[in-house]
């Protein structure tokens, strides 16, 4: 008989607590799931539409957008090393339209083209052109050069000229 009741007072107990971390647990994953979401959709930001890889350095352009009010284009691209921290200097940045017009970077409204890139760690720029002539769907080039400083070793650096074409403009 005292196993029976010492049964069913543990039986009873364990059954109530359970309960009570239930709704916890809920909460918990209801968080979980919020923060899932968000990870989802960082993730489908910084979907690359062109990405290409020099010096060890990545380069992920991840939006084209135009301003038909403004007469602007931006683009939006990562930028991550591969190999060690690097400081960066972008320069000669231009864009080449479907007709042939050339354009340089406003860099009074750009991202700074000098950034400093950590390992692993992806760097958010965008660079903008001003006072276009029309509205083209695509951009034929955009050109930039680079020349990268190692932290270790700041006498030593690297040149590269990058080009990406045929960068698809969603206008607004």
């Amino acid at each position: 008989m005292k196993k029976f009741l010492f049964l069913t007072s543990l039986l009873t107990a364990s059954i109530l607590f359970a309960q009570t971390e239930c709704d916890k647990i809920k909460t918990e994953n209801k968080i979980l799931s919020s923060e899932n979401d968000y990870l989802k959709k960082a993730l489908s930001i910084n979907t690359p539409l062109l990405q290409s890889e020099k010096e060890n350095t990545l380069y992920q352009i991840t939006k084209v957008t135009g301003n038909k009010a403004g007469k602007s284009i931006e683009i939006t691209f990562l930028i991550s090393a591969k190999d060690e921290n690097k400081n960066l200097i972008i320069e000669d940045i231009s864009i080449i339209d479907i007709e042939g017009n050339e354009y340089k970077a406003d860099l009074y409204k750009s991202s700074r083209p000098f950034p400093e890139l950590s390992l692993n760690t992806s760097r958010k720029l965008a660079f903008s052109f001003k006072d276009l002539k029309s509205e083209p769907l695509f951009i034929k080039i955009f050109r930039f050069k680079t020349t990268a400083q190692t932290e270790r070793n700041i006498f030593e650096k690297t040149k590269s000229n990058l080009e990406f074409k045929d960068l698809k403009i969603s206008w607004n």
